[in-house]
């Protein structure tokens, strides 16, 4: 590890059902959530069979669409996950920028509210696969309104809600 990666997430506010798809750095999603009310229910998703037929209220992904191998099955993931969105549904996503023959090992901090901080780790040491800002946003510009866009060092953030006129037969 030799870059660690600070993330200042203590205004962010998630409510309601949560669909976090995450396959590590679990917590970070839920502390952001359980710092809003009492009872919430953040159920977490690894496989794409995972996902129930219940509707989410706002969806997650943190640093996991860089360990999907081609742009067909990160579009193919972010439409199972569209359909599992109520139809105001948000989508909220942090990953980094990785070019094709790059390993990646970064240690990420998150700022949390009431100034907690949770770490993690940031690992894809797959050369073969790349994620990049303008792929990933493309991708949820079909079937999301994109609100807000960041992008620092080797880091990116996509916030939108799912369109009106997007239709589960629409995306199956």
């Amino acid at each position: 590890m030799n870059k660690v990666l600070i993330l200042n997430m203590e205004h962010l506010k998630l409510e309601g059902d949560i669909l976090d798809v995450t396959s590590e750095n679990a917590g970070v999603i839920y502390s952001l959530s359980k710092e809003v009310e009492e009872e919430l229910s953040v159920d977490y998703v690894e496989e794409e069979s995972e996902l129930e037929k219940k509707k989410y209220d706002v969806c997650t992904f943190f640093f996991n669409l860089n360990n999907v191998n081609g742009g067909l099955k990160k579009e193919s993931l972010i439409k199972k996950i569209t359909e599992s969105l109520k139809d105001n549904g948000s989508i909220y996503l942090w990953d980094m920028n990785k070019t094709r023959g790059e390993v990646v090992d970064y240690k990420i901090k998150v700022i949390l509210p009431n100034n907690k901080i949770k770490e993690g780790v940031i690992k894809n040491l797959n050369p073969l696969i790349s994620c990049n800002f303008e792929e990933i946003k493309k991708i949820l510009s079909k079937y999301y309104i994109i609100k807000e866009e960041k992008q620092w060092e080797d880091v990116f953030f996509l916030n939108g809600v799912k369109k009106k006129d997007i239709k589960s037969e629409d995306i199956i």
